[in-house]
């Protein structure tokens, strides 16, 4: 007895060294090689027999379970070490008996604490033959039996394994989250959150799957992001998640996604670089070099200070080399310059060893980028001095050209800053000079080119360069006067600069054929710095010098003597001047047309002199004589013009008018020639020659002139044809303007009135009467803003014109018998007058008001006077008679009372100062009204005298 629990003490303590304490599936996971294989001292089955043979002289209970699970161990390492030697497995697999004895225990143990065991080492031996859905069923079980168990992790892992083996990645992800949750140093942690991403994946939740895929990298990512410090296994593992982030990535909407996921979390800073990177890489891999230049970048744009924002950058770049997009390349390499080159914030502070990657790169690009820009602005150069350009795309095509050469020469200057010492310098030096003369940065191109001709002193192109400078002293001075006039500061310091340059280029290079030319510049400069007298001195000299004459340096001297005689004030000397260079010049040249032109100004100043001194005639003399001095000359037609305008103020119409149709038959096209038809006009209508001033508005009118100008010009035309008796077109052309404008309102209204007042003067009634409508309406209608004193005018006077017509009807209609046929055809004429005059009266205009008031008044009476004498009916009796007459007399009386009722009130007005014609025939239709009141000489005497 004591024999068997020696050896059962040994067996218990020594069977574990068969168990090699993997789990399910780690031997296929990380099985080590065969010939590693420790070989067992005894078999297998000698080992169960001997475990067997305790089993018949062990009584207790708790030992013989012990013995049982030993048991059941051994069939499991039989199993393990029989699949690790590729031995054939039977028709159950390897572990058929490991599975009954697992089985076996759990039914005779229900309630044992090793149970937990006992039912993973079930699992495993399920999962190891291949049956993983009976493996998957005993996990479940034991999720549920034992949900204490350390091994809960490892379950959890080993069940999502089986769920994903069988793309059930909704329960995988389950699985897999349930190790997470338990959270810990698991060792299943890693691969968990690696299984988690992948189920995730596959669910196409590629948020969380990145979500989870990330959690690997924040465990496992060195805090400085050297992967090569992992090891193996680590660094596969890291490897392989960044590999599938990057797919996730550009399923889930690629690199925005990066920044958008994880800006907010620090953990993640030591890798986000290497999602971009890598999301960029997959990318390439794929040939989009679009996504993958667009994942480099936005790394760029969201980590510019980064040490890694180069590298990130030049990857991008490779990008779009690698795709050919050509016209993204060349953007980038100037922005790559712009943020890490030597005015960069980027340059100035990072160490050295950061700066030092940027170099190799920075020499390339900004080389590259000069030369481009320069030959850019060089073509467009080209193509505008084509006459195929279209003025509309010339100055577009200017500003972009000015912008290359300027953009090369900073190109250049960068060179030079970022490497002093390199001995392309000088030639950077040279090309920026030459950049930034043809972009017009004249102080930039000045200086580059003296250092090239005087510091470089470079035998290629120092002479050219000393002769650039002069020139571009000259574009500086021209820029100067055009911004800040001839008589600033800054001109007279760049002209002093430029003649010390002019002088020391002839010291430099005097055996250069163009240091005659220089002197001569030199000379003029002089002039321009306003050294007059000493200019004159000088170049007086040269022209009466003896000897062989130069003609081109006496060209320049009779220039330089007529420029400062000009500037000196001496404008008739300067003529002389001007005149004795043309000698010089051949006739039909340039030159000569600018000297001709010089000459003619100085006979314009000699009349502007005449000017100063009121003598306006002797001005106009002057102005007129450049016709024949210089007639072809933009002189000639301002002066011209400047005497036309003269003679006008003269009163001299025929002299002024002349000079103005010449100038518009000689120059149309001059830019003076736009205002003469309007002067023009002017003169014809203050000489009273209304046909002509009319038919030049008429011209204006038919023009292209502003619409402003147009339309007024035509109203001007149908009043000059009105005054003129052309009243056919004036009506035209005052129908035209009534019917084409809305504003200005009171035109219009003019407009109206004027067509209106012709049709009458026709006896058109009906198209008069029309027209007085649309006077009435244009007032009544228009908005109050609109209205003004002369529109209510003529509303009232229209609605007067229109009771006149009604009071011609009323004439028409004579009271014969029987009257009370004719009676109520003569009162509605009646009615109507009294309704247009009412309406004019209620206006409120006093000339209209009153004409419209002894109208009603004048009407009333005539139908007094009328009915009063209407014819009698004839066969009646005396007293039939006086009867029928005192009828009439009743119907009359009313009328003639409102007659003087009406009369009295208009007359009451020149109590208090009005009087007008209308007023007057009141006094007289009262004086014959009511003659014991009115018809006496002395009240009007009295009346004549108080209106005086």
């Amino acid at each position: 007895m004591r024999s068997s629990a020696v050896m059962l003490a040994l067996l218990l303590s020594g069977c574990g060294t068969f168990d090699s304490g993997q789990t399910i599936g780690r031997l296929q996971d990380q099985g080590p090689a065969l010939n590693d294989i420790p070989l067992p001292s005894v078999r297998h089955a000698d080992v169960r027999e001997e475990y067997r043979r305790l089993l018949e002289v062990v009584e207790e209970r708790k030992l013989k379970e012990q013995i049982e699970r030993r048991i059941a161990s051994v069939y499991m390492l039989e199993g393990d070490y029989h699949q690790l030697l590729g031995v054939l497995p039977g028709d159950d697999g390897y572990f058929p008996e490991a599975i009954s004895a697992y089985h076996q225990l759990l039914e005779k143990y229900p309630g044992a604490d090793e149970n937990a065991e006992a039912m993973y080492q079930l699992a495993k031996a399920y999962d190891l033959d291949g049956r993983d859905r009976e493996a998957q069923k005993i996990l479940d079980r034991f999720i549920e039996d034992h949900p204490d168990s350390g091994r809960l992790s490892e379950v959890y892992f080993r069940k999502g394994d089986i769920h994903f083996r069988h793309e059930q990645y909704e329960e995988a992800e389950r699985a897999y989250q349930s190790v997470v949750a338990i959270g810990g140093e698991s060792e299943f942690l890693n691969n968990s959150y690696y299984l988690l991403g992948w189920a995730r994946y596959k669910l196409s939740d590629y948020d969380r799957s990145l979500m989870s895929f990330s959690r690997v990298l924040d465990r496992l990512m060195p805090e400085d992001g050297k992967v090569e410090k992992l090891d193996n296994v680590d660094r596969s593992l890291v490897d392989d998640t960044l590999r599938i982030m990057s797919v996730g990535l550009a399923h889930a909407g690629g690199a925005g996604k990066i920044d958008a996921m994880f800006a907010g979390r620090p953990e993640a800073a030591k890798y986000t670089w290497i999602l971009y990177s890598s999301l960029g890489e997959h990318y390439l891999e794929k040939e989009r070099y679009e996504d993958s230049a667009s994942s480099f970048r936005a790394f760029v744009e969201s980590n510019p200070d980064s040490d890694r924002a180069p590298e990130m950058h030049s990857e991008m770049i490779r990008a779009y080399v690698d795709g050919e997009f050509s016209q993204q390349v060349l953007p980038e390499k100037e922005r790559y310059v712009r943020n890490y080159g030597i005015r960069s914030e980027f340059w100035q502070t990072k160490p050295a060893d950061i700066k030092a990657k940027v170099i190799p790169n920075l020499k390339t690009y900004i080389d590259e980028l000069a030369r481009h820009y320069h030959a850019t602005g060089q073509r467009l150069k080209r193509e505008l001095a084509e006459d195929s350009v279209k003025a509309s795309k010339a100055v577009a095509m200017a500003g972009e050209q000015r912008t290359s050469f300027l953009k090369a020469a900073d190109f250049y200057s960068e060179y030079e800053q970022t490497f002093p010492k390199d001995p392309r310098v000088p030639e950077m030096v040279y090309m920026r000079a030459e950049a930034a003369f043809d972009g017009e940065d004249y102080p930039g191109a000045i200086v580059d080119y003296e250092r090239s001709a005087y510091e470089f002193r470079h035998p290629e192109y120092g002479p050219d360069a000393g002769y650039a400078a002069i020139v571009a002293y000259q574009k500086q001075v021209e820029q100067v006067i055009a911004s800040a006039g001839k008589q600033s500061d800054e001109l007279t310091q760049w002209r002093s600069k430029a003649v010390e340059s002019q002088l020391r280029f002839v010291q430099e290079y005097r055996a250069d054929e163009r240091s005659g030319a220089v002197l001569a510049k030199a000379s003029e400069e002089l002039f321009e710095l306003g050294r007059y007298e000493k200019a004159l001195e000088v170049a007086t000299s040269v022209v009466s010098g003896a000897g062989t004459v130069d003609r081109d340096l006496n060209r320049t001297a009779y220039g330089v003597i007529a420029h400062s005689q000009y500037e000196l004030g001496d404008y008739a000397a300067a003529e002389q001047g001007y005149r004795k260079q043309l000698d010089y010049i051949p006739a039909d040249s340039e030159e000569s047309g600018k000297v001709t032109e010089r000459m003619a100004i100085t006979i314009y100043k000699q009349g502007e002199q005449a000017l100063a001194v009121e003598d306006m005639v002797g001005a106009i003399d002057q102005f007129l004589r450049i016709k024949a001095v210089a007639p072809n000359t933009d002189a000639r037609v301002a002066a011209q013009f400047d005497a036309a305008t003269y003679l006008m103020k003269l009163e001299s119409w025929e002299r002024a008018l002349t000079e103005m149709h010449e100038l518009r038959r000689l120059f149309p096209n001059h830019k003076l020639a736009a205002t003469l038809p309007q002067k023009i006009a002017y003169a014809y209508e203050q000489d009273e020659q209304w046909a002509s001033a009319a038919r030049e508005y008429e011209a204006i009118y038919n023009s292209n002139a502003s619409a402003a100008e147009r339309r007024d010009a035509l109203f001007l035309a149908a009043e000059l044809y009105e005054q003129a008796g052309e009243e056919q077109q004036a009506l035209a052309y005052f129908k035209k303007w009534a019917f084409d404008y809305e504003e200005p309102f009171d035109t219009r209204m003019e407009a109206r009135y004027h067509v209106a007042y012709l049709y009458k003067r026709h006896n058109d009634l009906n198209r008069h009467l029309y027209w007085l409508r649309r006077v009435i309406d244009g007032h009544n209608k228009a908005p109050g803003s609109w209205q003004s004193d002369r529109s209510e005018w003529l509303a009232a006077w229209a609605n007067n014109e229109y009771g006149d017509y009604w009071r011609i009807e009323f004439d028409r209609v004579k009271l014969r018998a029987p009257l009370n046929k004719n009676i109520p055809r003569k009162n509605e004429k009646l009615k109507n007058a009294l309704d247009r005059y009412q309406q004019a009266a209620e206006y409120g205009v006093l000339e209209q008001t009153t004409r419209a008031s002894y109208n009603i008044a004048n009407l009333y009476g005539q139908f007094a006077r009328e009915l009063m004498d209407a014819p009698r009916p004839a066969g009646l009796s005396d007293l039939e008679r006086m009867q029928y007459e005192l009828v009439l007399e009743e119907q009359a009386i009313p009328f003639e009372e409102l007659a003087i009722e009406l009369h009295q009130a208009n007359i009451e007005r020149s109590w208090n100062g009005i009087f007008n014609r209308w007023v007057q025939k009141s006094f007289e239709d009262m004086a014959r009204l009511n003659p014991a009141r009115f018809d006496k000489q002395e009240v009007q005497v009295a009346y004549g005298e108080g209106i005086r």
